[in-house]
């Protein structure tokens, strides 16, 4: 092990007393040499750039134009991007920053059958949340009688303020859909995921990356049964692993049974009930496996060609298989709201809101409340030029195992300026501050970074 500064020593020497005590009172099995706490974990997300959540914009040159390098936009589309990016906190610690240059090279590819210029579906797992989504995926709507999709994207990660940082993450994809004449759909997807934690006081450390592999598989059953109802129901299943053993606390298997039904009051708008049962089982910490209920009443709305809704409000039961020593279940309210708003033909906001219960990413905590809001616009400019601006605000208040408290709140403010050069050519630039308040002050920080890419996309 390298030598750390006095405060790396003071940090790893607290986690590991704060371990130490959950070892005796709770009965965990830790390492107290080598193990400090985890902390926050953060989605993993490889969509190309110029492809957005919603799909809106896309790179891919328009079919009607002439062939680009003898390959006509349609079925396969290849991508790579290449990123730098300067940050001044590179650890996310308080004091002893660092600052660092990435360097990003993410080649990979997507294909879809139809021929589409939009990616139909945006899979983005989080791996603290059970089931393995913070939100509710969107449904993949299509008048097509099949659709097929596949994407696979590798990051290679180069870091000058360490060598050893270096890593490779990537992620493979794929959705199939089958619609039948009889209002029967059918369909899979898989998302599988190579990531690391972001680096933080607890989290990925100086001597190694926290580094992990997940899948999540979700199978559905929609069916119009008549005009005015619809059901719908979702087998998921959710798979987490990190490599070391140190942090083998966090691994876990979800087993998920989402069931709806829908009143179709328009062609517009739809009202519905949704119940969820999820399994949680962890590998190695069994005192952390639970089950959990959920009941949700909501509306989808898409009432213009301006604005789409998704709003879904309920209550969230939890309840653990063993329960420690002051500790509790949890009961209380769920919530999901996905809308998109568009001003204008070039100019989209998008507001997203989450609430629940979320699988602890720390060693010393039971789980933790979040409550999350997402921010977005985007305007075209010109033809050539477009603007984002993207706010992140999420409060995460830890049921702790330890007598110290820890509410985290966290803000992250991204504006961005794209530059389409070509069809096939676009350089981005962007600006991103972060910054973490909590209640336990060894988990505060403040970071920028400055970001500047160019995708290549046929």
């Amino acid at each position: 092990m390298r030598d750390i500064s006095g405060f790396r020593k003071m940090l790893v020497a607290g986690a590991c007393l704060a371990l130490l005590n959950v070892s005796t009172v709770y009965g965990i099995d830790i390492d107290p040499l080598t193990v400090i706490a985890a902390a926050d974990t953060p989605v993993v997300d490889d969509v190309p750039m110029g492809q957005s959540p919603g799909g809106e914009e896309t790179l891919l040159p328009e079919e009607e134009e002439e062939k680009l390098f003898g390959t006509e936009g349609g079925y396969f589309h290849p991508y790579i991007s290449l990123a730098g990016e300067w940050t001044d906190n590179i650890y996310n610690l308080n004091v002893d920053k660092k600052s660092n240059f990435l360097t990003r090279v993410s080649p990979g590819f997507w294909l879809a059958l139809p021929r589409t210029k939009i990616i139909p579906v945006t899979i983005t797992p989080h791996n603290s949340s059970a089931g393995g989504l913070q939100q509710q995926l969107k449904d993949h709507s299509g008048t097509d009688r099949y659709q097929v999709y596949a994407l696979g994207g590798v990051d290679f990660l180069n870091y000058s303020e360490d060598s050893d940082l270096n890593s490779t993450d990537g992620n493979l994809e794929g959705l199939a859909r089958y619609n039948m004449r009889g209002g029967l759909s059918l369909q899979v997807l898989d998302r599988y995921s190579v990531g690391h934690d972001r680096f933080e006081v607890g989290n990925s450390t100086i001597e190694q990356l926290r580094e992990f592999q997940s899948n999540i598989f979700m199978a559905t059953a929609d069916y119009v049964v008549t005009e005015k109802v619809r059901l719908k129901a979702d087998y998921s299943m959710f798979y987490l692993n990190y490599d070391d053993d140190i942090n083998a606390f966090l691994n876990r298997d979800d087993n998920t049974l989402d069931l709806y039904g829908y009143y179709v009051y328009s062609e517009k708008t739809s009202f519905f009930v949704q119940y969820s049962l999820m399994d949680v089982t962890y590998d190695t910490e069994s005192l952390r496996d639970n089950s959990q209920n959920y009941l949700y009443g909501g509306i989808k709305w898409d009432t213009t060609d301006k604005l789409s809704m998704l709003l879904k409000a309920g209550y969230q039961q939890k309840d653990f298989d063993t329960l420690r020593a002051g500790s509790s279940n949890y009961d209380g309210l769920a919530l999901d709201l996905q809308t998109t708003y568009k001003f204008k033909e070039k100019a989209e906001l998008v507001l997203d809101v989450y609430r629940k219960n979320e699988e602890s990413d720390s060693a010393v905590a039971l789980d933790k409340k979040v409550l999350g809001a997402k921010l977005g616009y985007f305007q075209e400019y010109t033809d050539k030029i477009s603007g984002k601006f993207d706010l992140t605000y999420e409060d995460a208040e830890y049921r702790q195992l330890v007598i110290q408290d820890r509410d985290d709140m966290r803000f992250v403010l991204r504006p961005a300026v794209q530059y389409l050069f070509r069809k096939w050519l676009m350089g981005e630039v962007a600006y991103s501050y972060d910054k973490r308040d909590s209640t336990d002050d060894l988990f505060d920080y403040q970071t920028n970074t400055f970001i500047a890419n160019l995708n290549f996309a046929l």
